[in-house]
């Protein structure tokens, strides 16, 4: 069984109550509206212009705002007009890192003390931070209408459950082994693990209209990834990487060499990651409907002293966050389509003048 009967009902009420007031402001989270669709000329297959980050990104907003870890684990934000702002690590804790910006701009964190043998999520917003109600909280993502979107261990639990919080207030699935959330689309579709009595986790997708877990494939050891607002869900399992889109499950051709490791995907459909034997050799990716599979470095200029190792988030307008070797040190950047005008260009194309989607 993967679902718990007895907290169903408590589940499906909540949902109810979660559908009929989704659009009301609340104390940790306010929701503003997002594009309903990524703007066209994001989702052109293009080139990169690309800018060093003084910290690594993990996240990164529709408005560009970029959040991450400097190099003393802690948490960071970064816009191309304000520069880079250092957070507060929550008190009691040693380290936070930021897996989500809500659609208001606030930024939720993870954070751990010096052993990580304790965890906690908290809020920033403004000059404050709240914490993320419920014991060993983790969230991995927020959704388009501001649910925040985890995991976190019930009291007299021995595992962690899959919960969304909508108002600080927590919703556990009622999975019957443990499971967690990553992402949820505009529809209300939530997706992430889910356990089963073997310690056996798949992909599934959970609608908050229909109150019951929907495992993915058949392959056990699968995650949900990220789903998209056309209801396209990305689906890691072992080295591979898939693709849902109307309940048809394919596998990307990715690198048929190494492990591809799927970390994001945006309204247009473009999926980022990286592929490699192993981090230090590993390469960032980018997938997209038109382009299919191509290696980021064949991306950016030419003569650019990058090697960029690993892509961990895309937004719609086709901006990209990760990490990179520059100049035989680590580092973060962010890059940002450009598109050319006729005549010859450095990258091949037509075109010596890039501008700005």
């Amino acid at each position: 069984m993967w679902l718990n009967e007895p907290v169903a009902g408590a589940v499906h009420r909540a949902a109810t109550v979660l559908l009929t007031g989704v659009a009301l402001a609340c104390s940790v989270l306010t929701v503003t509206p997002l594009w309903a669709k990524a703007p066209a000329r994001a989702c052109l297959n293009t080139r990169y212009s690309m800018r060093q980050l003084p910290f690594l990104p993990t996240v990164i907003s529709q408005s560009a705002l970029v959040a991450g870890t400097n190099e003393v684990s802690r948490p960071v934000v970064w816009q191309a007009r304000t520069g880079t702002r250092e957070l507060p690590v929550p008190k009691g804790f040693k380290s936070a890192e930021p897996v989500a910006i809500t659609p208001s701009g606030k930024i939720i964190v993870d954070a751990f003390d010096a052993q990580h043998r304790i965890r906690a999520a908290f809020v920033y917003s403004g000059r404050s931070t709240v914490a993320v109600a419920g014991e060993q909280t983790f969230v991995h993502g927020a959704s388009p209408s501001g649910l925040v979107l985890g995991e976190s261990v019930p009291p007299g639990a021995a595992r962690a459950q899959a919960v969304y919080w909508s108002n600080n207030v927590p919703h556990t699935l009622g999975l019957c082994c443990g499971g967690t959330l990553k992402a949820a689309n505009r529809s209300g579709e939530l997706v992430g693990e889910a356990y089963d009595e073997q310690g056996r986790y798949q992909a599934f997708a959970w609608n908050l209209a229909r109150h019951e877990p929907r495992l993915i494939g058949t392959e056990h050891y699968s995650a949900a990834v990220a789903i998209n607002d056309a209801g396209d869900i990305l689906v890691q399992a072992g080295r591979a990487v898939y693709l849902e889109q109307g309940g048809r499950l394919r596998q990307l051709e990715l690198s048929a060499t190494f492990v591809n490791t799927a970390r994001s995907m945006n309204n247009c459909g473009f999926v980022v990651g990286g592929y490699g034997p192993d981090s230090d050799r590993n390469r960032g990716f980018l997938w997209t409907p038109q382009g299919g599979f191509q290696d980021l470095n064949t991306l950016i200029p030419p003569d650019s002293t990058w090697t960029i190792q690993d892509a961990f988030a895309i937004n719609d307008r086709g901006q990209i966050v990760g990490r990179a070797v520059h100049n035989r040190d680590e580092a973060g950047f962010i890059l940002t389509p450009v598109s050319y005008e006729p005549s010859g260009s450095p990258f091949g194309l037509r075109g010596d003048r890039p501008r700005a989607p």
